[in-house]
């Protein structure tokens, strides 16, 4: 892990923190940067909560392990992914931009979805459909999400919330696109919930003991992540930092006025996290190839049960 503080003769400060997946996930630097924002306001006054360290406590593989699941073609996978940079002009290369989602706009989008579903279903529901409408991907093809998902209180027992390591696994919600276009939120968003459920006690165990055999027979396991300058198109990646309150954190200046990671050039890939200028609000940071962001900024604010077909979207590129 490396920390860079940056002051500012204005007063201002901006921290800069990079770690290794392999040290910690999400959750694990969310409840560094808290117990690190409670000791800076009031050293010696909080009593914190101790990490949990013991990483031979948890994911023990069972005495017989075996699997249920093809984990070397799920997680281990060689996924190919497409240069950006395929017919050599700039216009193809991934732009990094921000979106905000309000809270007003928020409570009308998940007035469609089931009650039950979180935030973060209804938002992605309606980002993976205006997202493929802008590619103008071809209705026959499919389309699936790379969901980053917090196993800590998956697995039976759970492991405790404040483990400090990585629990992460990840659901794959798949579609055709022409179904991905024409369904309703309510559909859409049933199945990522399916998806993600999918990663329960059962499978969490099977992954555990696929890699306890894989280290029996001297096998190294490496998750194979998309390099730079690569896109995921007709695919997207998204990491969930809703949960995550990193906007509240407060080093004795008041909260963040903004709370975003460095340019990523992944086209596809994005992540939410609550906005720091409106409570209820979402934040979405985002990479998408130059040729798609005007005819996504178009419609990604239009709350519609039917995506702009690919069609209608092609006409509309044809005109700028």
């Amino acid at each position: 892990m490396q920390v860079q503080l940056n002051r500012y003769m204005c007063g201002g400060l901006v921290i800069g923190m990079t770690c290794h997946h392999f040290l910690g996930d999400g959750q694990s630097i969310s409840f560094f940067c808290s117990a690190w924002a409670q000791t800076v306001r009031a050293p010696g006054m909080h009593v914190l909560a101790t990490p949990f360290l013991d990483r031979g406590a948890i994911c023990i593989p069972r005495k017989i392990p075996r699997t249920s699941f093809d984990h070397a073609n799920i997680e281990f996978k060689k996924r190919v992914f497409n240069s950006i940079f395929d017919s050599g002009t700039s216009r193809n290369k991934a732009q990094n931009f921000t979106l905000h989602f309000s809270m007003d706009f928020i409570s009308k989008l998940m007035a469609l979805v089931p009650g039950g579903c979180t935030k973060f279903e209804g938002l992605l529901s309606h980002l993976w459909k205006k997202i493929t409408a802008a590619r103008g991907v071809k209705e026959t093809d499919f389309t699936e999400i790379k969901i980053a998902v917090n196993c800590r209180g998956r697995v039976k027992p759970a492991v405790p919330m404040n483990f400090f390591g990585n629990m992460v696994l990840w659901a794959y919600p798949r579609l055709c696109v022409k179904d991905l276009l024409t369904w309703s939120y309510a559909q859409v968003a049933m199945v990522i919930r399916k998806a993600v459920a999918q990663l329960d006690d059962t499978y969490i165990k099977s992954f555990i003991d696929f890699g306890a055999i894989a280290s029996e027979k001297g096998e190294e396991l490496s998750v194979t992540y998309p390099a730079p300058a690569t896109s995921l198109s007709p695919h997207l990646e998204i990491d969930s930092w809703l949960g995550f309150r990193f906007s509240d954190l407060d080093f004795g200046y008041g909260p963040p006025s903004s709370f975003f990671q460095p340019n990523e050039p992944i086209e596809g890939s994005m992540e939410f996290s609550p906005s720091c200028k409106e409570r209820g609000g979402v934040d979405v940071f985002l990479a998408l190839s130059e040729d798609h962001i005007y005819v996504f900024r178009q419609i990604c604010y239009s709350i519609e049960e039917s995506a702009v077909g690919c069609k209608q979207i092609r006409s509309l590129e044809s005109r700028l």
